[in-house]
C-alpha cells in the first residue's frame, strides 16, 4: 500500500502542478486579452481624435494591465490595416496583438519551462458621414472643380448605392467603404484610399440615439405653436428655444439662438444674415399648418454648435435634425449657398439631402458629422471632424461599441 502510494504520489504532484499552471496560464491569457481590447480602443480613440501616437497610446494602455512592449519577454504590436480576417487591409481598422512567454513551473519538463500566451483584438474607427440613399439621385456626388471632402486620417465615409467624384475634384478620408449589392464608384477626380465594398446596406446610425438619452432628454415632437410665420427682417435679435410654426425666417439681420431646442415647422430661410449660437438643435418636423418644408441658408454667415449634454432637455452633439418621418425624395432639402456654416454639430437628416454650393469650408473645430440620404457638393469644401471628447455622452455613432474582433 505504501509503495504503491509512493510510485504514484510524483504523478500526483505533477498533476497538481500541471493544474497550477493551467490555471495560471489562463489568467494570464485573461488580463491579455483585456489589454489587448483596452489598447485597440485607445488606438481607435487617437486616430479618431487626430491627436497623434496611436501605437504609444496603445501600448502605454497595454502596460497598465502589466504588459510592457519589450519587457519581460513581452511584445506589443500595433498594425493599422489587420493582416488577416473579415477587416484585413482596411484603413480604419486597427489590430493589437500581445506575445508574453510565461515561465511555467511544472510544465518545464514538457516544453522547457516556458509556454506563449497571445491575445489580438481589432477596433474600427467610427465613420463620421453616412449616405444612407439607395436610388434615385447619387448617394453621394462630388461635382466641382473646388470641391473637396478632407477626411483623411480623421474618419472613415460610408456610402450606399454610389459615389461621384468629377475631376479634379477629390475625396480623401481615413476609409471609404461603399455599401450595398448595386454599390458603384464613378470617379475621374482623385478618390483615396481605394474604397472597399461591403453588400450589405448602411442603416441609419443614429436611430436610437435620442432614445438611448431617455430620461434626459425626450424625444423632439410637434405639439403646439410658440410662434407662427415668425421673421426677422433688417434687426439684431436674439432668438429663444421653442415651436416655430410655418417657418423661422430670417433676412439682412444679425441674430444669436440661445441655447435649446428649435422645433422648426414649414421649414425656413436664411438669407443675407448672420447666425450664431452656442448649444443648439434645430429640429425640421411637420405640424401647426407647416409641412416638412426645405432649410435654406443663402449668402450668409452661420456658426451653430450643438449642445454637449443633456441640461435643459437639449440634444447633444446634433445641430439640425430632420423628423425621420420625412418624406423620403431624394431632394435637397436642407441647402447652403453662397454661405460660410462653422460649428460643432452632426446634421442628421437621415430621410433627406443634403446640398452645398459654393458653401466656403464647412466644418467644425472639435466635431462634424452627416448623417443624410444623399449628399451634393460644388465649390465646397467639407472637413469632417471626429472628436467627441468634449460630449457628456461620447460618440452618438458608438453605439454598438467599436470592438470588431
Amino acid at each position: 500500500m505504501i509503495s504503491a502510494f509512493a510510485i504514484m504520489l510524483p504523478t500526483m504532484i505533477l498533476a497538481c502542478g500541471l493544474c497550477i499552471d493551467l490555471a495560471n496560464l489562463e489568467l494570464c491569457q485573461t488580463r491579455m486579452q483585456a489589454a489587448a481590447d483596452g489598447a485597440s480602443l485607445t488606438a481607435e480613440y487617437a486616430l479618431e481624435r487626430n491627436t497623434g501616437g496611436h501605437v504609444s497610446l496603445a501600448q502605454q494602455e497595454a502596460s497598465t494591465y502589466g504588459f510592457t512592449n519589450g519587457s519581460n519577454n513581452t511584445t506589443v504590436s500595433v498594425l493599422v490595416g489587420p493582416d488577416y480576417g473579415a477587416y484585413a487591409g482596411r484603413p480604419d481598422a486597427i489590430e493589437v496583438k500581445i506575445s508574453q512567454q510565461v515561465h511555467t513551473l511544472f510544465m518545464g519538463a514538457l516544453n522547457g519551462g516556458y509556454m506563449t500566451v497571445q491575445a489580438q483584438a481589432t477596433a474600427l474607427v467610427t465613420p463620421c458621414i453616412y449616405l444612407l440613399g439607395t436610388g434615385g439621385q447619387s448617394s453621394a456626388t462630388f461635382w466641382s472643380i473646388t470641391g473637396a471632402l478632407d477626411a483623411a486620417y480623421i474618419c472613415p465615409l460610408f456610402v450606399n448605392y454610389k459615389m461621384e467624384v468629377d475631376s479634379p475634384s477629390h475625396a480623401d478620408a481615413e476609409a471609404i467603404n461603399l455599401r450595398g449589392p448595386g454599390a458603384t464608384l464613378a470617379a475621374t477626380g482623385e478618390v483615396s484610399p481605394t474604397p472597399y465594398y461591403t453588400p450589405t446596406l448602411q442603416t441609419d446610425p443614429l436611430s436610437n440615439y435620442v432614445a438611448s438619452l431617455a430620461p434626459a432628454v425626450a424625444a423632439p415632437a410637434f405639439s403646439s405653436c410658440n410662434y407662427t410665420s415668425y421673421s426677422v427682417s433688417n434687426a439684431t435679435k436674439t432668438l429663444g428655444p421653442g415651436t416655430y410654426c410655418k417657418g423661422l425666417n430670417i433676412s439682412s439681420a444679425t441674430v444669436t439662438l440661445s441655447p435649446g431646442l428649435y422645433i422648426i415647422t414649414g421649414g425656413a430661410t436664411w438669407a443675407n444674415s448672420t447666425v450664431t449660437g452656442t448649444g443648439v438643435t434645430l429640429y425640421f418636423t411637420k405640424g401647426g399648418g407647416g409641412g416638412f418644408g426645405q432649410f435654406q441658408i443663402n449668402n450668409s454667415t452661420v456658426s451653430l454648435s450643438a449642445p454637449n449634454s443633456t441640461s435643459s432637455g437639449s440634444i447633444p452633439a446634433i445641430t439640425v435634425y430632420a423628423d425621420t418621418n420625412w418624406t423620403t425624395t431624394q431632394a435637397q432639402d436642407f441647402r447652403i449657398s453662397y454661405s460660410t456654416m462653422q460649428g460643432d454639430g452632426i446634421w442628421y437628416t437621415p430621410k433627406a439631402g443634403l446640398y452645398l454650393w459654393n458653401a466656403g469650408t464647412v466644418t467644425g473645430s472639435d466635431y462634424f458629422g452627416i448623417v443624410a440620404d444623399n449628399l451634393y457638393m460644388e465649390g465646397t469644401n467639407l472637413s469632417p471632424r471626429g472628436d467627441y471628447s468634449y460630449v457628456t455622452t461620447g460618440n452618438p455613432f458608438r453605439q454598438q461599441g467599436a470592438i470588431i474582433q
